[in-house]
């Protein structure tokens, strides 16, 4: 390979995320900082792909320690722990989290991801619902939060409103769901470096480094 291959090469990270799965959202802030911190970031491009987590969630907003209590038939007392332990985790990754935010169905939000992609933002778009989600702003699902949070990337308002107006790229989040099964994931985050290393789960931000170094190994073999 020459020098001037060996510059042209670039690693594709994609990662497949839900926007209410909080260890998402502390995995893709660690993942971020690990691609800032390799000498290679400049040639790294993230994918984000959308995994929905439980497509019969309520269409409405719930409290999370509500929805934690009965999902997994718990004493609310307990689901409360958990989530403060959690919240603890993404304080210190210096990330925003209100433990007891709203939750949702957030198929409206994945679909918008999609249209994210096609604008070259859809990581950014993700991380912005999350940041709104977990901050515990009560509006994080609403149309106009969403419209909000895509204008501020440049995506035209129209076609946020289009996307949220019809049934858009559901079948694209269900594809991509299905693409991370088949890819061996049981959850998420669930991240693919190359199309060579896979990451189940939210690991440490030196854990996802040393996986982008493995990938560029490869990469450079």
């Amino acid at each position: 390979m020459t020098a001037t291959d060996a510059t042209d090469t670039r690693l594709e990270i994609e990662v497949w995320s839900d926007v209410l799965c909080p260890w998402c959202y502390i995995g893709d802030a660690r993942l971020e900082a690990a691609i800032q911190d390799s000498p290679q970031a400049d040639r790294i491009d993230v994918k984000i792909r959308t995994f929905q987590l439980d497509p019969d969630f309520p269409a409405e907003p719930t409290p999370v320690v509500d929805y934690l209590s009965a999902k997994k038939g718990l004493p609310v007392e307990q689901a409360r722990q958990m989530e403060d332990q959690v919240a603890d985790l993404a304080r210190a990754e210096g990330l925003a989290y209100a433990p007891n935010h709203p939750v949702q169905n957030t198929l409206d939000m994945l679909r918008l991801v999609h249209l994210g992609n096609e604008h070259g933002v859809g990581w950014q778009y993700m991380t912005a619902m999350q940041a709104a989600l977990f901050s515990g702003d009560p509006e994080a699902f609403a149309a106009d939060t969403l419209v909000r949070l895509g204008t501020e990337l440049g995506i035209p308002e129209d076609e946020i409103r289009d996307v949220l107006a019809g049934d858009r790229y559901a079948d694209a989040v269900r594809a991509e769901h299905d693409e991370a099964i088949a890819l061996g994931a049981r959850g998420v985050p669930f991240t693919v470096l190359g199309r060579r290393l896979g990451i189940p789960g939210a690991v440490p931000t030196e854990a996802y480094g040393r996986a982008i170094a493995q990938a560029w190994e490869q990469v450079d073999a």
